[in-house]
């Protein structure tokens, strides 16, 4: 093989492997960093409950178990806290910018696409069978 052929291939690849590694705000990172999330809570819960089997045990003196309990729990908080903050502003974000770019395809489609009946007039949707006034087909 020459040269040229192994810069194609190794170009090639790095065309095919590059999007894996890309990071964007698309439902399926919003999702996917939603469950790393959640995850992580299940992790501090599990710590909690190991330290309150521990302090139980006696493996531990109550000023320690007070203090790794309040960071486990501030830890939990944080997580808590992202995880609400994440559902409620970019996800809402992501849906309204969704929408909102829905309305403007509908409002595109609408505008160029009128049907209208040929009995009574009347103005309908462009996927309508049936007239909205008179009930007549649509052809």
């Amino acid at each position: 093989m020459t040269i040229l052929g192994y810069v194609t291939g190794i170009a090639f690849l790095i065309w095919i492997i590059l999007p894996l590694f890309k990071k964007d705000s698309t439902w399926v990172s919003l999702y996917v960093e939603a469950e790393e999330l959640a995850d992580k809570k299940q992790r501090v819960y599990g710590n909690i409950a190991d330290l309150e089997f521990d302090f139980a045990m006696g493996r531990l003196s109550e000023k320690d178990f007070k203090r790794i309990r309040q960071s486990f729990l501030s830890e939990a908080g944080r997580v808590i806290e992202k995880l609400e903050s994440q559902k409620s502003s970019a996800l809402m974000e992501r849906i309204n910018n969704d929408i909102d770019n829905l309305d403007k395809s509908k409002k595109s489609k609408t505008s160029s696409s009128r049907v209208f009946c040929i009995v009574c007039g009347a103005e309908n949707l462009p996927e309508a069978k049936f007239c909205m006034k008179c009930g007549k087909e649509i052809s």
